[in-house]
């Protein structure tokens, strides 16, 4: 499929007549001709999202706000379910639009609602036995420890969580952590892509090829790098490979999506069971026999995959990084802070996270919002209690500034 019948074309029966790939047209129109550079683009990228003129919203970490765009095609697929002309959901169209996002073979993927849903499915799936053992980290959020946790406590289990150093130097010394941790014992790593805490990047290629060469599964945690900076999994290789695209790739909220490798589609036993759970031939596509389920979402994934294509996936990852750098070296430079998240490009990427000393990071929080209306999250898991901002496309170099001199000016008191 070209480029220009993914953007606008009907999606078979998925999205057929939708207003949005109009809507798609329009912006790619009006963009067109303007460098990445200009911040005239990204006003119009602005446009595109129904956030409000005075709200500066620094949490896509969490939820990522929907363009309009996509929001249209949630309201659209509902009002025809409503009128009894549901469009149905076209697989083949969305595994295909999905896999130029991850680089993957499109026949290994599901769509459950979220990571912590893939990461249970892949937890609960597994064959493992009493004294098995799972390697971890520290930094692993509740939706890819928790699924974990259950089993241990189930099959009996070890699962250890190992420390990590904040920031690490380099990837070896990331590296050199599970290599030290490896036992006999040693089933299971599972790792997060891009840490929730401090936004370090994992280094998964030398991870999955350390847990492959011991015959060890490796489970990714990617919740948060699709949509934020190129994802290559045909590179990567993992066993399983779980994200939540109502992050960075600003689709509706229940929008998940679990890649697994070749042998796995066959291997790991569904969670939940409906018809065609055992028919080896649909492969991964059994983890989407869930039953009735709101197919609404999956009209609002495709067009978000659509948005992400129409903006240009290089142009988004560029705007992402020029405002992150912005926070990092504008904090930075405040005396009373103390950076978390690690500098550059090749270990850090999408958020900063940070403490100011002798200030709360929770009453940071609380005067940001009362300031200037800045929503924010405050990583309070693992007694970090750091302070997290992420920016993204519908953010402004100006709105960075502004909440630049509000931490500036609170750390000052």
């Amino acid at each position: 499929m070209d480029r220009r019948r993914f953007v606008t074309g009907s999606a078979g029966g998925l999205a057929a007549g939708l207003l949005w790939p109009r809507t798609l047209d329009a912006l790619a129109t009006e963009m067109s001709g303007l460098r990445a550079d200009d911040e005239a683009l990204w006003r119009i990228v602005r446009s595109a999202f129904p956030i409000p003129a005075d709200r500066i919203y620094l949490n896509v970490g969490t939820l990522g706000p929907q363009p309009q765009p996509v929001v249209d095609a949630v309201i659209e697929h509902t009002r025809r379910v409503a009128m009894t002309y549901p469009p149905g959901v076209d697989w083949s169209v969305l595994n295909d639009a999905m896999s130029r996002v991850l680089h993957c073979d499109p026949e290994g993927l599901a769509f459950p609602r979220n990571t912590t849903e893939s990461m249970n499915f892949v937890a609960n799936g597994l064959e493992l036995k009493a004294g098995d053992e799972v390697l971890t980290t520290q930094h692993e959020h509740i939706g890819g420890l928790c699924c974990w946790q259950l089993a241990a406590a189930r099959h009996h289990l070890t699962l250890r969580q190992l420390p990590l150093p904040v920031p690490p130097r380099n990837e070896g010394e990331v590296v050199d952590v599970f290599r030290r941790a490896i036992t006999a014992k040693t089933r299971v790593i599972s790792v997060s892509h891009l840490t929730f805490s401090n936004a370090l990047v994992m280094p998964v290629r030398a991870l999955v090829e350390l847990a492959r060469e011991r015959g060890i599964i490796s489970v990714i945690d990617g919740a948060h790098p699709p949509g934020l900076m190129n994802v290559d999994l045909a590179a990567m290789d993992p066993d399983f490979y779980a994200s939540s695209p109502h992050k960075w790739l600003l689709a509706p909220q229940g929008t998940g999506v679990l890649y697994m490798r070749h042998e796995w589609r066959t291997r790991l036993w569904p969670t939940l069971a409906s018809g065609g759970w055992d028919d080896m031939k649909l492969g991964a596509m059994r983890f989407n026999h869930l039953g009735s389920f709101d197919e609404s979402r999956m009209a609002g994934l495709l067009a978000a995959l659509r948005f992400h294509h129409v903006i240009g996936p290089e142009r988004v990852y560029s705007r992402i990084r020029t405002l992150r750098q912005q926070l990092f070296d504008g904090l930075q430079a405040m005396p009373r802070v103390r950076i978390m998240s690690p500098p550059g490009d090749q270990l850090g990427a999408g958020m900063v996270s940070f403490k100011v000393d002798g200030l709360a990071s929770i009453e940071l929080q609380r005067r940001l919002a009362n300031r200037a209306n800045i929503r924010t999250r405050v990583v309070a898991e693992y007694d970090y209690n750091w302070m997290r901002l992420a920016p993204h496309i519908y953010n402004a170099p100006a709105e960075i500034d502004t909440v630049l001199g509000i931490i500036q000016d609170e750390a000052a008191r």
